[in-house]
């Protein structure tokens, strides 16, 4: 699939008519164009053979390298100039016709030309240059329109009203609509240009530079070290980055030298700085803000986390909500209906009540009304927006489509650890049964550490002073369960009370045991056996994240009822966190299986009460991943051992901040664009529908009805880009 970045495309129609052109082709496979980012993706043999066909279809179009690199500030100090000379010009061809004291001056210079006074010849010849020279777009792209044989489109509409205009003697009139229909295309060209300027300007957080360590031996046969500008995607694995303040980090990396703290709010939504020193992690995309920092590259751009976020965002906007289906396969039928009502306007009435004149007219008003151009514009760029704004609030949607399921959200279901907990087990303690503390621990984590579960990279962090004795000549995870490995010829488990049932292990010594009861119910208990044998247990405790009972407020606020916890944790340590945050049901000891079982019997449940009840759930991607996939919207949260794992592919929307306050925000930025959406479509179809009676009725006239087209098309863009005002 290869991709290219179209300059001067500023309305849907144009873009719908190159995808359909480019369709047409042998040589294509498949043509989409994104109108929010003005980039085609095409699949063709013949790119060349393609671009000569957008350029048959849309002349004005040009191939540029990015979308923001758009430079179109002298065309449009040129059409300005131009269109003010027009102005005047029309301006002075109104005077000399239409303003009597003028008028009575000038019938006193007897200058005739044909029998007509020479200054009326003047006025109508500057007219004619004016509806001329205004109309050229216009008039190019009527040709070119019926050589793709497209016939309602608002060029061919205005064509065909200003010329049914001229011919019922509406001279003036004429040239006035398709001069300020040009102005106004203008004022819609820019308003969509700067619009989709400062919406991408949201995505655009990929750094442009790096400064590259190199070694070269200068004439005395010294090493002497250079740093080298490049660009990110040019960077290797192993390169030495050099990031002054203020720049950004060019691709992911580990610091070499250098203390510093990191603006990452770009990334993850987080407006507090975090502090990093030699050997952390970085990702690209984060400022730095104190000191100069030295990095490796740990990987390559396209590979990088930023980079993944920004395919990401590109391709969910590439993605119609169905509200954006409904408007174009809507307009598709509206343009030749209004069209086909302003044609019985003009021949029906005047059969039975004659003033054939005065029924063209009304007709003509009709049909310059009938282009949909306020919703087709203001809706694709409304969700595009919301996508823009959600990604700098650390929430990546992969299609807009999820903001109308989250808009019509009544439940949400969450997992437990790592989601409403931290996640970030610390050891309260460890129980050897017939060994000891240290040997206990050892074995746990010969089988633990290739696994990514939170318990287990707690209890190797927890270790970090045990030696490893010997390398897993075997490694097996237990979906829900725990690990078997096979470490220097013994077989070592661990795992949860199922996993132990499973192998057979007895575990009577650990019933029997003393334990601090309160202690084990409120932590999860991870037992160790090796070779068939019990050898105690390790308790591990989590903590509820901070802003989670904020969070849950603030969904009750909204009317989304937090309606129950799924967790594959020991029941008390469940009923504990979900008696402290206020959710009602929870369900623990669950597989994975299971998880997907309960949350399907939730959401019959609530679908029962009305089919437009939609439920979320919201887990942190580990043993999760097929109930992201089952709910109506699967939500998966960053967490602090995930922040690089991108390819939640079951996810619908991926939170790269491990907050819950993130699921709080995307409900709102949700609730917020589908309130725009539809203000937007009772506004523009409210107004076409008053002037296409005041119209029918004799009282909207052909200035009111250029209004009606671009100024109502000018009005729902600007309202569409308060979703950008979301705080």
């Amino acid at each position: 699939m290869q991709k290219l970045v179209l300059e001067n495309l500023d309305c849907t129609s144009c873009a719908n008519k190159i995808e359909k052109a480019l369709c047409a082709m042998s040589s294509v496979k498949n043509a989409t164009i994104n109108f929010n980012t003005s980039t085609l993706y095409i699949q063709t043999d013949d790119l060349e053979l393609a671009k000569s066909k957008i350029i048959e279809v849309e002349p004005n179009i040009k191939f540029v390298d990015s979308f923001s690199k758009t430079k179109d500030s002298i065309s449009n100090a040129k059409e300005i100039i131009l269109l003010c000379s027009l102005v005047i010009a029309f301006g002075l061809s109104m005077l000399i016709l239409h303003y009597k004291t003028l008028e009575s001056i000038l019938s006193l210079i007897e200058l005739d030309f044909l029998g007509k006074s020479l200054f009326n010849v003047i006025a109508y010849t500057i007219l004619a240059f004016v509806y001329c020279i205004s109309g050229m777009p216009i008039f190019k792209a009527v040709i070119s329109n019926t050589k793709n044989k497209v016939f309602f489109d608002e060029n061919s509409l205005m064509f065909i009203a200003t010329i049914a205009a001229l011919c019922i003697g509406e001279i003036s009139e004429a040239v006035a609509v398709m001069l300020f229909f040009r102005i106004g295309e203008f004022l819609e060209s820019a308003a969509v240009k700067k619009s989709k300027k400062s919406l991408y300007s949201l995505l655009d957080i990929t750094p442009e530079i790096a400064h590259v360590k190199q070694k070269q031996d200068n004439i005395k046969g010294n090493d002497e070290i250079i740093w080298h500008d490049t660009h990110p995607e040019l960077l290797n694995i192993d390169d030495i980055m050099l990031v002054k303040v203020g720049e950004k980090i060019p691709t992911d990396g580990i610091i070499l030298q250098g203390t510093s703290h990191l603006n990452t709010q770009s990334l993850s939504g987080e407006s507090k700085p975090i502090f990093v020193k030699e050997g952390d992690f970085v990702l690209a995309g984060a400022i730095n803000i104190e000191n100069i920092l030295q990095v490796v590259v740990s990987k390559k751009f396209e590979d990088s986390q930023i980079s993944k976020i920004k395919t990401m965002v590109e391709e969910a906007s590439n993605t119609k909500a169905k509200t954006q289906k409904l408007i174009t396969r809507f307009a598709k039928v509206y343009t030749p209906l209004v069209f086909f009502i302003a044609l019985v306007i003009a021949c029906i009435p005047p059969l039975f009540v004659g003033d054939l004149h005065e029924w063209i007219y009304r007709s003509l008003v009709v049909l310059m009304v009938s282009c949909p151009c306020a919703l087709v514009l203001s809706v694709p760029l409304g969700y595009f927006g919301a996508i823009g704004i959600a990604s700098k609030k650390g929430i990546l949607v992969k299609g807009s489509q999820h903001f109308e399921t989250l808009a019509s959200l009544k439940n949400i279901i969450f997992d437990k650890t790592g989601t409403l907990t931290q996640g970030v087990f610390k050891i309260i303690d460890i129980i050897p049964i017939n060994n000891s503390k240290n040997e206990l621990l050892q074995t746990a984590i010969h089988a633990q550490r290739f696994s990514n579960h939170p318990i287990a990279k707690s209890i190797i962090q927890g270790a970090k002073n045990i030696d490893y004795k010997c390398q897993a000549e075997e490694f097996k995870e237990i979906s829900g369960k725990g690990v078997f490995a096979r470490c220097c010829n013994e077989n070592i488990l661990v795992g949860n009370i199922s996993l132990m049932q499973d192998f057979n292990i007895n575990i009577d010594l650990f019933y029997s045991y003393p334990h601090n009861k309160e202690m084990l119910e409120a932590n999860s208990i991870v037992h160790v056996a090796k070779n068939g044998l019990y050898m105690g247990y390790i308790i591990m405790g989590d903590s509820i994240k901070e802003d989670s009972e904020k969070a849950i407020n603030n969904l009750n606020n909204l009317g989304i009822t937090p309606l129950a916890i799924l967790s594959g944790d020991n029941e008390a340590s469940v009923s504990i966190v979900a008696n402290k945050l206020g959710i009602k049901k929870y369900y623990a000891n669950l597989l994975p299986t299971q998880k997907v079982e309960k949350l399907q019997d939730l959401m019959k449940a609530n679908t029962g009460k009305s089919k437009h009840n939609k439920s979320a759930f919201v887990g942190d991607g580990i043993n999760d991943s097929i109930v992201l996939s089952k709910a109506d919207v699967g939500i998966s949260i960053g967490t602090k051992d995930s922040n690089n794992d991108l390819s939640k592919e079951n996810a619908d929307i991926i939170l790269t901040n491990p907050s819950l306050m993130g699921v709080v925000n995307a409900i709102k930025i949700a609730k917020k664009i589908q309130k725009i959406t539809w203000e937007n479509i009772s506004f523009a179809l409210g107004t076409k529908l008053i002037l296409v009676i005041l119209g029918i009725i004799g009282i909207a006239n052909m200035w009111l009805a250029v209004f009606g087209d671009v100024g109502v098309a000018l009005i729902a863009l600007l309202n569409a880009l308060r979703v950008t005002n979301i705080r």
